[in-house]
């Protein structure tokens, strides 16, 4: 925790759309107990969390007020403020939590919606709904979790990314084959032993084909696998 120079701060990049509240900060001047550190991004200074706290410092005519710093990208720092301020104090309203979602999934276009609700206090619905109607968010192929895993939006084309894989590398372990496309490992078995029988790695009816997508020749990959994929994963130890 830091002693800082209340002069030295600046305005927050607030996810509240229409500023702070002027009635809560008239009532945190009232209170006489101390008041939780405010959060500030110490690159650029600019408070995260805490602007009412630091309005009422300044109303009672404080010259410094307790901190603590946040060291990390802007864009961080903005979803920072929005996990803090749906925990505690003035609670932001659903358009406030609507348009820090929109924020956040154009910074961060892979993150699932589940993981960015987690952090918005909205539904993964409805965070979907935000996705689908926000032009400014990049379209990806994979969406990541709040466990930090690569998924895959759509199945097949995290198996069609797999057997490119197999095909390109044939010696690659399936455990390394699973982990870049973002599927599990009796998936990336399953994608194998298909390419391996000369048969398309997305099965029947798992999802639209598109012919573009789909690996050329499965049956030479799998000549080539016959040859040295299979011994590449028993000499890693995974096992098909």
């Amino acid at each position: 925790m830091h002693r800082v120079a209340i002069g030295s701060l600046r305005p927050a990049d607030s996810p509240r759309l229409r500023g702070e509240d002027r009635e809560h900060v008239f009532r945190l001047v009232g209170v006489e107990t101390p008041l939780p550190p405010i959060l500030v991004h110490r690159p650029t200074m600019r408070v995260i969390d805490g602007m009412h706290r630091l309005r009422a410092a300044m109303l009672r005519g404080d010259t410094h007020i307790e901190a603590v710093y946040f060291d990390g990208t802007a864009a961080e720092a903005f979803a920072r403020a929005v996990e803090l301020n749906i925990a505690h104090g003035l609670p932001l309203t659903i358009a406030d939590r609507r348009a820090a979602a929109a924020r956040i999934l154009a910074a961060e276009p892979d993150s699932s919606d589940r993981a960015i609700a987690a952090r918005t206090g909205l539904s993964a619905r409805t965070v979907a709904a935000v996705r689908r109607s926000t032009a400014q968010v990049p379209h990806s192929n994979a969406r990541v979790g709040a466990d930090g895993r690569a998924r895959p939006v759509d199945g097949a084309g995290g198996r069609r990314l797999a057997a490119q894989i197999i095909q390109a590398r044939p010696e690659a372990s399936l455990r390394e084959v699973a982990r870049k496309a973002g599927i599990s490992l009796s998936t990336a078995h399953d994608v194998r032993k298909r390419l391996l029988q000369g048969r398309d790695p997305v099965p029947p009816g798992a999802a639209p084909r598109n012919a573009a997508a789909r690996p050329g020749t499965p049956t030479s990959a799998a000549s080539n696998m016959t040859a040295s994929g299979a011994t590449a994963d028993t000499a890693s130890g995974t096992a098909p």
